[in-house]
């Protein structure tokens, strides 16, 4: 178990919390605490040039925040050089695919359409 020691302002600052009746004791507000660091910590911000639907932002952080968790656990691994330059060209074109359509997006329906005349061979 770890002990901390809080500064004056700290210990200000929770009292005050417990004041205002949200907190029952000083455990439940630092738990709140951390519990907002953690979501802070798993908030993963998008490019500006993101351009997706609310369902596409959810897929795209899920996938940053997998992506993340694999490099931190590889991180000791050493770098492919080729993998790098497919990981830079890759960004490249992601890049480039979103600014395709930055002035005009394109609706859910045309997606669906796009991916349905795919589907087709057309």
């Amino acid at each position: 178990m770890r002990q901390i020691t809080l500064t004056s302002e700290q210990e200000k600052f929770l009292e005050k919390l417990l004041n205002t009746g949200k907190y029952n004791t000083a455990q439940e507000a630092i738990a709140r605490a951390f519990q907002l660091l953690e979501e802070e910590d798993d908030d993963i911000k998008l490019p500006s040039y993101f351009q997706g639907n609310e369902s596409a932002k959810k897929l795209l952080k899920e996938k940053v925040k997998k992506y993340r968790e694999e490099r931190e656990k590889n991180k000791n691994k050493p770098i492919d050089p080729e993998r790098a330059r497919l990981a830079a060209e890759f960004k490249r074109l992601c890049e480039e695919t979103q600014a395709l359509h930055s002035d005009n997006p394109l609706t859910d329906e045309e997606i669906a359409a796009e991916i349905q005349a795919y589907r087709r061979g057309e």
